[in-house]
């Protein structure tokens, strides 16, 4: 009788996003767009929404801002703390907690994934009572260093100057 009790109450839980492994109640409504990511979510009491900028790449440095609002009563003045791992990942997540200076409006904390692979959001805060909301942010490979881009057009350049040059002075010295 005990067992199929507890069977009916894990079989009546909310449904669960395989990927942010939490209820629909606690995901993070994330967008792609071509200069960083965006995210919002919302519940009774407050509301957060924020961005990742620029857009995730392995070994790169972004900064996730977030503003979380209340929807009634005072201005959230509190910490908050922000959680980066890969989504595969047991270990524990690289995680800081911020506080907003006065005049600001939001929290804001920087990261650096290592791997190019789904990684896990975490926001968290107290007000009310201790709140948690998860997203998966994709992280893709990062491109060629800026340097790498910056040398192969100079050289380009370089190689342009010097086959006009060539070909200025070459015509010079073969005309009667």
């Amino acid at each position: 009788m005990f067992l199929s009790a507890y069977l009916a109450i894990l079989c009546s839980q909310l449904p669960v996003d395989v990927r942010a492994g939490e209820n629909q109640l606690t995901v993070l409504e994330i967008k792609n767009g071509t200069n960083g990511v965006s995210f919002a979510w919302q519940d009774a009491d407050e509301s957060v929404r924020g961005a990742i900028s620029p857009s995730p790449k392995a070994g790169r440095t972004l900064t996730i801002s977030a503003a979380v609002e209340p929807l009634a009563g005072a201005p959230f003045e509190g910490p908050v703390t922000f959680s980066l791992r890969p989504l595969g990942a047991m270990e524990s997540a690289d995680s800081v907690t911020v506080t907003k200076k006065p005049g600001e409006k939001a929290w804001v904390a920087t990261f650096t994934p290592a791997d190019a692979v789904d990684h896990r959001l975490e926001i968290s805060w107290r007000s009310t009572h201790h709140k948690v909301v998860r997203g998966v942010v994709p992280v893709l490979q990062a491109g060629l260093p800026l340097w790498v881009n910056w040398a192969v057009g100079g050289g380009m350049v370089a190689l342009a100057v010097a086959i006009g040059l060539w070909v200025l002075f070459r015509s010079k010295e073969s005309s009667p």
